[in-house]
């Protein structure tokens, strides 16, 4: 359940989800053309787990990725990898966890965070822009979401939207994203700017919609987003005391990672919640945070880093993981902390890889931790310094 529940997917289990479905598709069996998408990690040659993934691209990490571009404003960039996932896009709606680059060719598990960044990506795109060039995207990616819910009245997380077609398990931060992508979606079919922070109202509905299946699916998704909200209070969020409060991982999961917390600090100052944000967030630096590391490469000589880790429960990776740690920064930015010293640490993490992405991490552990330099990091550095709020 742990490891199930993390945004991102084992580098092992989609090698290995790649390689089946190489042998289902047989080897004379046509492949999709290049999918023009991001990069994930950059592996140093001749690493044996490194080479299975290299050219591998993380539908997650593409998604953040586009996110970024709109909110700071490469509306040609992230439009490109919206064009890709629209191409990319199975008939049920769904987004494969990761593709090939240069054949196209998708594999992994389907994932509901996945689809809810890609959604999320398209949203912000289209409300600066008002184009319908990706509303064929966002409408599938609503329908796949929100057959994704659990649909039992009694049960405590009615409403919620489960890992995948394939698990039962219940995803704090994918509710997060979901919800905010129908949030969103139900604003953009009203004719409201889904990002009041960035975007513009524009036309009510989507292209291909006609107005009445409009309106029906702006009610959808609209009570989408109230259950969720109502269901990841009750069920999600964890009051340690009047000072401290945290986000669990998902339903009847217990264990507390980074980016639930990040994200749900972003949720809660949505709701006017404030003094429930900053109870997570002193959780949060007092579990989390890690201080003077160093990494071993060229240049980092002398040089060390603060951050965060990816979980506070003692189990969890001993690494000070970029990419979450810049989820935090942007928390912390919403919350108006004067965040100039993780800034600076940032900085100089950037440096030790640049012009090319930043480390993920500052040390390897187990399958899904690697010192290798990696496009979510990079995708949050540019979404932290926007003034995206869609998961407000």
């Amino acid at each position: 359940m742990r490891a199930a529940s993390v945004a991102a997917c084992s580098i092992i289990a989609v090698v290995a989800a790649t390689a089946t479905s190489a042998r289902a598709r047989g080897q004379d069996a046509p492949v999709k053309d290049a999918a023009p998408l991001v990069v994930s990690y950059v592996p140093p040659a001749g690493d044996p787990l490194g080479d299975r993934i290299r050219g591998r691209a993380w539908t997650y990490d593409s998604a953040v990725t586009a996110a970024g571009r709109a909110a700071r404003g490469d509306l040609d960039g992230a439009g490109a990898l919206l064009d890709a996932f629209q191409d990319l896009q199975r008939p049920d709606g769904a987004l494969e966890s990761s593709y090939d680059i240069a054949s196209g060719a998708g594999a992994g598990p389907l994932r509901a965070g996945n689809q809810a960044w890609a959604g999320l990506a398209a949203l912000e795109w289209r409300t600066r822009t008002c184009s319908g060039r990706h509303d064929r995207l966002i409408a599938r990616l609503a329908d796949w979401l929100l057959g994704q819910r659990m649909g039992d009245r009694d049960a405590g997380g009615f409403g919620l939207v489960v890992g995948g077609p394939d698990v039962t398990w219940v995803s704090t931060e994918h509710n997060l994203e979901a919800r905010a992508f129908f949030a969103g979606l139900a604003a953009t079919l009203d004719g409201r700017a889904a990002d009041p922070a960035t975007g513009r109202a524009c036309q009510p509905g989507l292209d291909g919609l006609s107005a009445s299946a409009a309106r029906a699916l702006s009610a959808r998704s609209a009570e989408a987003a109230a259950r969720i909200d109502r269901a990841i209070d009750a069920e999600l969020f964890i009051r340690d005391s009047a000072a401290r409060a945290h986000w669990r991982q998902g339903l009847d999961d217990d264990a507390r990672p980074l980016d639930a917390q990040a994200l749900g600090i972003l949720w809660l100052l949505g709701r006017g919640r404030r003094a429930d944000a900053v109870a997570v967030e002193r959780y949060v630096d007092a579990s989390m945070a890690v201080k003077g590391r160093s990494v071993d490469r060229p240049g980092a000589d002398g040089q060390t880093f603060d951050g965060y880790r990816p979980f506070a429960d003692a189990w969890g990776p001993d690494v000070l993981w970029m990419e979450g740690t810049l989820m935090m920064r942007l928390a912390k930015a919403r919350l108006g902390r004067d965040v100039s010293a993780l800034d600076g640490h940032v900085a100089r993490w950037a440096a030790l890889t640049a012009p090319g992405l930043p480390l993920q991490v500052d040390r390897a552990a187990g399958e899904d931790y690697h010192v290798w330099p990696a496009a979510a990091p990079a995708a949050w550095l540019a979404l932290s310094h926007s003034r995206f709020a869609l998961l407000m």
